[in-house]
């Protein structure tokens, strides 16, 4: 199959398959080499919450080191960003995927639901106390695989007629990063994989105090959670009923007055296989006359046995009935 040519366009950007040809250079000095990027309008038969299409852009052949910021710093003037969804991430799984749809999601939701009810207002030093007790998570960097690509998504329907017919010369730098910054997220080379190695492999101090933390507050909640029922012990609810608390090893329930003991595991079998015998063992009279005529073998199977054990006693002398 032949490739198809690019169209070229006085005004606006070249295009290629229904993709617009966006080139960009890594600096700014003369012979920087060019990275060529691929857009268009997101279509797909079926819509999305996440990726609408009238203000989602499907872009490809993404640099391996983008971020979300330098999509954003990339479009700046031209369009606003809601939120990127990358495609192609080195080492992330169908699970992790999933999660961070959830993760997005959850976002939307919470969005409309913060644009429909006014939030109340609140003192910023309560706000400052409770952003101090939670732990910055160390923010990690991505690596995307080569020829990667991403949904882009707009504020605006309008932001996307803007990309869409964007003249040739409106970008031609991808953005440049600081490098004196102290952003994690602003790290290139050597540095950035020190970051990743060390990151991962934080300081003894700082994990035992993490893991302090989080048990101090795991044997809070469970302090909580005793207390709340003990409290339900012997207290009727409002339609008389009285809730039953599990107590000790999950073994016995009690109310408070009156404690019942679960049946073990074993006890059960032998009484669903007694149960069972009862209902189906003697149903046919043939397994009447096999049940007699078995357990008449064994008798006479004992009454064998029993007579040797008596015959070799006498020869040593050992039996004496009186």
């Amino acid at each position: 199959m032949g490739s198809k040519k690019a169209k070229k366009s006085s005004s606006g950007l070249d295009e290629i398959s229904g993709y617009k040809v966006l080139p960009v250079q890594f600096s700014s000095d003369q012979g920087a080499a060019t990275h060529y990027l691929y857009f268009r309008q997101h279509s797909s038969n079926k819509e999305d919450v996440l990726t609408p299409s009238d203000r989602t852009l499907f872009i490809t052949n993404l640099p391996a080191d983008t971020t979300e910021r330098d999509l954003r710093r990339l479009f700046h003037g031209v369009a606003r960003i809601a939120r990127v969804i990358f495609h192609g991430i080195v080492g992330q799984d169908v699970i992790q995927k999933t999660a961070a749809n959830a993760r997005a999601m959850a976002e939307l939701a919470a969005a409309m639901a913060s644009a429909e009810a006014q939030p109340p207002k609140t003192d910023k030093k309560s706000k400052k106390a409770d952003s101090a007790d939670k732990l910055a998570p160390v923010p990690r960097t991505q690596l995307l695989m080569s020829g990667a690509s991403a949904h882009i998504v707009l504020l605006e329907v309008a932001e996307l007629a803007n990309v869409l017919s964007m003249k040739a010369g409106a970008i031609t730098e991808w953005p440049t990063r600081d490098p004196d910054s102290t952003n994690p997220l602003d790290y290139r080379g050597v540095a950035r994989y020190l970051y990743e190695y060390r990151a991962a492999r934080p300081p003894v101090d700082l994990l035992q105090s993490e893991v302090d933390s989080y048990m101090a507050k795991f044997e809070e909640s469970q302090y909580e959670r005793d207390r709340m029922l003990a409290q339900q012990q012997n207290v009727p609810d409002e339609d008389g009923f009285v809730t039953v608390v599990r107590r000790g090893k999950h073994t016995k329930n009690s109310d408070g007055a009156v404690s019942v003991t679960a049946v073990s595991a074993d006890d059960a079998r032998e009484a669903k296989a007694k149960r069972k015998e009862v209902l189906f063992g003697d149903m046919y009279r043939f397994q009447m006359r096999e049940r007699k005529n078995t357990q008449l073998l064994e008798l006479r199977k004992k009454f064998e046995e029993d007579k040797e054990r008596i015959a070799r006693m006498r020869q040593a002398r050992q039996f004496r009935p009186y």
